[in-house]
């Protein structure tokens, strides 16, 4: 089996995208089809990681997410959840269980 490298050059607005590390976060699903690096995301997902621009890594926002997975998974749906709280902690190197983060981070 051998590799193939593609190369293409895409533009988008800089309210559509984040890039972090070497990947990239944009709200148009249709580059999906051209890059696996290319991850589809909610506008208001983009809005927060975009507050940290620069201090994200691929490992921080893939905890993120499996943090906003696994925090409506287990607790009420009507829970809503304080992002740049979660966010802040990944970033600070904090290693808390999901309970820590379902206790201290609910938006009132």
């Amino acid at each position: 089996m051998s590799q193939v490298s593609f190369t293409f050059t895409v533009m988008l607005e800089e309210n559509e995208f984040i890039k972090v590390d070497d990947h990239l976060y944009t709200t148009r699903c249709s580059l999906q089809r051209e890059e696996p690096k290319i991850y589809m995301l909610e506008k208001c997902c983009l809005d927060v990681l975009k507050q940290f621009e620069g201090k994200l890594t691929q490992p921080i926002v893939e905890e993120w997410l499996l943090l906003s997975k696994a925090l409506d998974q287990s607790c009420s749906f009507e829970s809503k959840w304080d992002d740049k709280k979660i966010l802040q902690e990944l970033i600070e190197g904090a290693e808390h269980p999901v309970s820590w983060y379902a206790k201290n981070c609910r938006l009132s």
